[in-house]
């Protein structure tokens, strides 16, 4: 059933289906066109809806592409989990941040839609939330940042839990930082493709297993520090 199939929701199924109308037609326009291109009329017009019923389950355009985000973000994780090299053993310290590293940026690689929404979170998706929306999104990602720090922790226990946090939330920032980059729009990208221009092209993968190896490195440091 869809969301035109009822015009009125009334039962939990229905209002949870809707729900997922509205996600799933955010998701698929996003794979196709660009963020900042895509209205909540536009949304509203490809869920069969008007805005005013969109509204009833998010308040904003921006609250719709959050509850995206927090979804993609826990899928991603779900995969990451699954590539993640085993517990490390003794001597293998600097081979194991590289794999842990190379792991993440990967999987976030073959993630572009989840990239390009962290990349815009803070100067588009956050800015036109009412503050239960803000909470429950800031709520959310908490719950994942500790996720992944788990992840980590799993894979290197050598890591507090506050190290590894620290390390989950550095991996937002360096998204934030690097995915635009690797993703300049067409003009910028046809000016990079000039030779005089080439070392300052970015690829996204590279540059993040190489920082978040960095990081890591950098963190069991604080370690021997401590001795």
């Amino acid at each position: 059933m869809t969301v035109a199939d009822f015009q009125r929701a009334r039962s939990p199924q229905q209002q949870q289906q809707r729900r997922r109308d509205i996600l799933d037609a955010a998701r698929t326009m996003l794979d196709r066109t660009p963020l900042g291109d895509i209205s909540l009329r536009e949304l509203s017009r490809q869920v069969g809806l008007s805005k005013s019923n969109v509204v009833r389950y998010f308040p904003s355009r921006e609250a719709v592409f959050l509850a995206v985000l927090v979804e993609d973000w826990s899928r991603w994780l779900d995969v990451l989990a699954g590539r993640l090299p085993p517990c490390e053993e003794p001597g293998t310290g600097q081979r194991t941040e590289v794999a842990v590293g190379a792991a993440i940026a990967e999987t976030l690689g073959a993630h572009p839609r989840l990239c390009d929404l962290i990349a815009n979170s803070q100067i588009i998706l956050e800015r036109n939330i009412p503050v239960a929306t803000a909470r429950d999104f800031k709520a959310a990602a908490l719950a994942r940042t500790a996720r992944l720090a788990g992840l980590v922790t799993s894979v290197i226990p050598e890591l507090s839990q506050e190290q590894a946090f620290e390390f989950a939330g550095v991996t937002w920032v360096l998204i934030v930082g690097a995915w635009p980059m690797a993703n300049p729009s067409p003009s910028v990208a046809s000016v990079l493709a000039e030779p005089a221009f080439a070392g300052m092209c970015v690829d996204f993968v590279q540059a993040l297993t190489r920082t978040l190896t960095v990081v890591l490195r950098g963190l069991r440091s604080q370690l021997g520090d401590a001795d």
